[in-house]
């Protein structure tokens, strides 16, 4: 269950997918960062920011390979026209904020 301090940032703050009332859904990204960082962290992110897909690899391996949506087909990863989900600009902000 998505927690509303959480969804604020990833969800509403940068995921093109997010769609009101779906609330039961969670992405790998939003499980990582909810489990790693707290809101205020989280808060940190600047508004518009775009991924630069540095930390790609490790986001595939440590948190995208976990995801549930990456069975049911995550567009992104099946190299569709797609932005990835909003957790992953976050998570990819974040991580290399602590490296």
């Amino acid at each position: 269950m998505k927690q509303e301090e959480y969804t604020e940032v990833i969800c509403k703050g940068f995921c093109s997918f997010y769609k009101e009332g779906k609330e039961e859904l969670l992405c790998g990204t939003y499980r990582f960062l909810r489990d790693n960082f707290t809101p205020e962290e989280m808060a940190e992110v600047p508004e518009g920011i775009e991924p630069d897909f540095s930390e790609d690899a490790w986001l595939r391996d440590s948190i995208c390979s976990r995801c549930d949506f990456l069975t049911d087909g995550c567009d992104y990863r099946e190299g569709n026209p797609s932005p990835p989900c909003g957790g992953y600009v976050v998570a990819e902000f974040l991580r290399k904020k602590r490296v």
